[in-house]
């Protein structure tokens, strides 16, 4: 009974402050389909995470349920079809989903990997609907831009013109009756009286950022310091240099140093939203050649200690992860796949070869053209290299129909339910190939395709390792 009732209040614990959202969704044309539900784990990383798995009935409905403490935008997503919508806490919701022909091929992506997002009605609540009043005040702030831009740039007035727009803003947000849209449009109107110079960026620091007054669960407020702080180190700080900056970084390798260097500036003598600041501009910093990707993430893991916000330190860990799935020496997400024979397989199960993944459909004529090209790579490859290609074809009996009688020996498997592969390993254009080693890290996230002199960039690759063809070395 101690054990239950500790049990217990635990779980009220991890729900203090929740809320039970309920969401019943109709969704015409997906009868018998896999709907996931996920999230972001933040808004500096933008890492997704799954939250529920829901199996759709014969008559297209399904239902979850949420615990939030805060609106939050989540995303449904059925096969290549996506939505995304605000979610608040301690509302039900009905949603209906225009009906979608998943067997139309059209859909289905052909050289470019896309989500469509189909039109959806909320049928429930009527009032005061977040998604709507956000709509709404969009195109409201959207109409005001395009009259009004030449009058932003140049500042003719600009103090009278904005704050009527303001006037008109919150008329419309008080007579909506939602309480979050009113911090929403709140971000809006700092966005715009930045652009026109009304607010200076020390006022924008001090009102928004300054202090505990970011809340880093606000998507909207999180979206307003992104772009805020976007490529600060480089091209906007003030204080420090360029040098400093590169010093810091590549060459002491120390956040300490980092955040010393930063203070200089007036805007970053706060130590928490310095230290979040940096963050941010880690992430953008990764992908230039000048900067050292593992000091990077070196700072990243220091972070992941820090004192300062433990919020911070939850950041820090997933931009350091999402940084590092795509880097060389990643270990490999593992996922499970039926071949087209029926067998069923993960890329785990291939360790001590390496593994050769493209990802393809019938519709891809580069797609197809590389494929006799991989034939002749297997016949000379196939005791070293694991050939596997992911076709992500709408109709998997067309695909089969085309790879009967070809001769294609290695396997060959669709997609399936792995979306979230192609999120992973950033797919957007077909044929995409990917060489995994032998111990199921990363060799090249961006292989080269096998009518690119594949051969070659193989074979060097194993000579620059000193290594050599034998599957166990």
């Amino acid at each position: 009974m101690h054990k239950k009732l500790l049990l217990l209040i635990f779980l009220l614990a991890c729900f203090a402050g929740f809320s039970q959202t309920k969401i019943k969704v109709h969704f015409p044309g997906a009868e018998k389909k896999v709907a996931h539900i996920w999230v972001y784990t933040d808004y500096v990383s933008y890492s997704k995470k799954e939250i529920a798995e829901v199996q759709i009935d014969k008559n297209g409905d399904f239902d979850f349920k949420l615990y939030l403490n805060n609106p939050k935008p989540i995303f449904i997503q059925v096969d290549f079809i996506r939505i995304q919508l605000f979610m608040e806490p301690n509302i039900n919701y009905e949603i209906q989903i225009d009906e979608v022909d998943f067997e139309d091929e059209e859909l289905y992506p052909k050289a470019v990997i896309a989500y469509l997002a189909p039109n959806y009605k909320i049928i429930k609540p009527v009032e005061h609907e977040l998604n709507k009043g956000i709509e709404e005040t969009n195109k409201m702030y959207s109409s005001f831009i395009d009259s009004n831009y030449l009058s932003l740039v140049r500042g003719q007035g600009v103090v009278a013109l904005v704050d009527s727009f303001d006037n008109q803003l919150n008329t419309f947000t008080e007579s909506y009756g939602n309480k979050y849209l009113t911090g929403f449009n709140a971000f809006q109107m700092a966005q715009l009286r930045l652009m026109s110079r009304e607010y200076s960026t020390q006022m924008v620091v001090d009102k928004y950022f300054s202090g505990d007054k970011l809340d880093l669960n606000d998507p909207k407020a999180m979206e307003f310091f992104n772009s805020f702080w976007a490529n600060y180190l480089l091209t906007k700080g003030k204080g420090f240099t360029v040098n400093q900056v590169d010093s810091a970084i590549n060459i002491k390798k120390s956040y300490q140093a980092l955040s010393s260097v930063l203070a200089n500036d007036p805007l970053l003598k706060d130590s928490v939203l310095r230290e979040l600041v940096i963050i941010r501009n880690l992430k953008q910093l990764y992908v230039r050649r000048e900067f050292s990707k593992s000091a990077i993430i070196d700072l990243l893991y220091d972070i992941s200690r820090s004192k300062l916000r433990v919020e911070h330190r939850d950041i820090a860990v997933n931009v350091r992860k999402r940084l590092m799935s795509y880097d060389k020496g990643s270990k490999v997400s593992d996922y499970e796949f039926t071949d087209i024979e029926g067998n069923k397989f993960k890329l785990s199960d291939f360790e001590g070869m390496y593994i050769y993944i493209n990802v393809w459909n019938t519709e891809c004529p580069e797609c197809l053209a590389n494929m006799d090209y991989t034939k002749e790579l297997f016949e000379d490859y196939d005791d070293v290299i694991k050939f596997i290609s992911i076709s992500v074809d709408a109709d998997m009996e067309v695909m089969k129909s085309y790879v009967k009688g070809r001769e294609f020996q290695w396997t060959i498997a669709p997609l399936g339910e792995n979306y979230d592969f192609l999120n992973t390993y950033n797919i957007g254009f077909l044929p995409r190939y990917i060489l995994i080693d032998k111990s199921g890290k990363i060799e090249n996230i961006d292989a080269p395709a096998p009518s690119n002199q594949f051969s070659d960039y193989f074979l060097k690759m194993l000579n620059d390792k000193k290594g050599n063809l034998r599957i166990n070395e």
